[in-house]
């Protein structure tokens, strides 16, 4: 038995390994090697032309067709044709935002500022300013003063002043949540006219682009401006959380883990109907994530932060047959009957490893043998398994229904597990939402389900003995049992074997990156408990750390937008 199980799942593994060259051969062989086709939003047609002029004077051998079309057809437009586009989120409908790729390769964002010299400057900072009275200020002409900022009698009034471009007017609305034309201030054409009046009258207050307040000699911010913190939780006091505005790049940083209004910003994304597989594209877009970035600037837009590039390159080219749930229309009807024969294959050598299992005991995974060091050679990872990136396993038992649990690498990060809160037998979870929040001594951790489907029996042993995730995540710490109609497709988004090992490396490299950048920046005390001598993490790294940090790594680890 196990010897055949061997042989089907090495069969499997050619199959879909030979389904992948075929597939992206194709794709590579039906479109002209040297040309790209890129399509914007009329707002990203400069951005795109500098890049592609950029790109074409160093790579003369490549050709960059720039074309600027209505903002609301880009998202269509590049799914009919194959190519890719250039727009923001702005101009994405749901629909399309959730089934299209797109890569962030830059951001849009709208800051409000005020006078360095005014004399309530130091009680701004400490309290900061909430969307509420941002809202209330803007719309109520006899309420300008700072008195209503202040919550005090100050008679000072405030005056108000914003860079008029039509871009910037769906921010406001957003952040805002009024009509654009009930806004009082004072509009001003010019960029450059409207932060002179910002830096020459202590009482104005503003909104403009972050890009047109720093000073690119020294990338910190115009002498006579500040930033205004915005109080997002309405406590009216700059939190640790909040406390993002001290730099331009402390803010931009804030803007990537998701510390600021959403209302206030914009990713630039690249999308496409499917994750682009030629290497022209893929070439170009490398380059754009990497030296292109240095364009954004001068087109009125902010870089990714250097620590996030890394994540982007590597998703960029990870394995479209694993990344993907849609398929490109101009493959062939073989290529569909392969992968159909390959999900078939898969499938057996499962039930077969089942089998093997009840026969053969060392097949289980139980009581994790710990190792003080955490590294990509001490995650357990067997083979069979389905792995997501929500870094939770699947597994298809005898009787159709999948378990589900989490993996060893996401316990080695945690460390001990006090409790858990689960969901209840027969509810309905879909794939990506939160299904199950794992505590450690009050500290929690939202995980989301790595498929959709019925609940239909729920480990209780875990209310009694969660540490089970730790010692067994393979078999006694499993979490759900669930019927999900929809296996067959989630399949596909699934890494398995070699391809999760390999994935787990980006993984390891953006978790050091998350530590050695955030722990250094907050918390360099810290900084030893995590990282070893040898580069080398620490097993059970987040036990030493309080509630901040936690959130920290669930907004800017687990929560990232890939």
């Amino acid at each position: 038995m196990k010897n055949l199980m061997v042989l089907i799942s090495w069969m499997t593994f050619f199959v879909v390994f030979s389904t992948n060259i075929n597939a992206s051969s194709s794709l590579h062989n039906e479109t002209i090697k040297d040309s790209i086709c890129v399509w914007t939003s009329p707002e990203m047609y400069d951005i795109a032309s500098t890049w592609g002029s950029a790109y074409e004077r160093n790579n003369p051998e490549t050709k960059i067709k720039v074309s600027s079309m209505p903002a609301n057809r880009v998202a269509s437009m590049v799914a009919e044709s194959g190519n890719i586009g250039l727009t923001t989120k702005n101009y994405i409908s749901n629909k399309d935002y959730k089934k299209l790729w797109k890569m962030p390769v830059g951001r849009d964002i709208i800051v409000p500022v005020m006078n360095s010299q005014n004399p309530f400057l130091e009680s701004i900072l400490k309290a900061g300013v909430s969307q509420v009275e941002f809202a209330s200020l803007f719309a109520n002409k006899g309420k300008q003063t700072w008195g209503h900022l202040l919550n005090n009698d100050q008679p000072n009034p405030v005056n108000l002043y914003c860079y008029s471009k039509e871009s910037n007017k769906p921010y406001l609305i957003d952040f805002l949540q009024t009509d654009i034309n009930l806004i009082a201030t004072k509009e001003i054409s010019e960029i450059d006219e409207m932060l002179s009046k910002i830096q020459n009258d202590k009482y104005s207050l503003g909104f403009c682009r972050l890009v047109d307040v720093i000073d690119v000699n020294n990338q910190e911010l115009k002498e006579g401006i500040s930033l205004i913190p915005i109080d997002i939780n309405e406590n009216n006091k700059v939190d640790f959380f909040e406390n993002i505005y001290k730099n331009p790049n402390t803010l931009e940083r804030g803007v990537w883990i998701g510390k600021y209004p959403k209302g206030l910003f914009s990713n630039l994304y690249v999308i496409a109907g499917n994750q682009p597989t030629k290497s022209n594209e893929q070439a170009f877009l490398e380059w754009i994530i990497t030296d292109g970035q240095q364009y954004l600037l001068n087109n009125g837009y902010s870089e990714l932060i250097p620590s996030e590039r890394q994540g982007k390159v590597q998703g960029l080219y990870a394995n479209p047959s694993t990344l993907n749930e849609v398929q490109q229309p101009t493959r062939s009807k073989a290529t569909f009957f392969v992968i159909a024969f390959a999900i078939m294959g898969a499938f057996i050598a499962f039930v077969l490893f089942m089998l093997a299992k009840k026969d053969n005991p060392d097949l289980e995974v139980e009581n994790i043998s710990k190792s003080k060091v955490f590294s990509e050679s001490t995650v357990l990872a067997p083979g069979g398994l389905f792995f997501d990136k929500s870094h939770t396993w699947a597994f298809m038992e005898m009787d159709g229904n999948v378990k589900v649990g989490i993996a060893d690498f996401l316990q080695r990060i945690t460390g001990q597990i006090t409790s858990v809160k689960m969901k209840n037998p027969g509810d309905y979870i879909k794939k990506g939402d939160p299904f199950l929040t794992l505590i450690q001594h009050g500290k929690q951790l939202s995980i989301n389900s790595p498929i959709s489907g019925k609940i239909k029996e729920v480990n209780d042993k875990l209310n009694t003995n969660s540490t089970a995730i730790n010692a067994s995540p393979y078999s006694e710490g499993w979490v759900y049992l669930i019927e999900s109609p929809s296996w067959l497709k989630e399949i596909k988004t699934y890494f398995m074997g070699e391809t999760y090992k390999i994935w787990l490396n980006s993984e390891f490299a953006r978790l050091k990156n998350f530590f050695s950048s955030f722990l250094k920046l907050e918390v360099t005390n810290q900084f030893q408990q995590v990282i070893q001598d040898g580069g080398e993490l620490n097993d059970g790294v987040m036990e030493s750390f309080g509630p901040v940090i936690w959130e920290e790594f669930q907004i800017r680890f687990m929560n990232r937008e890939k």
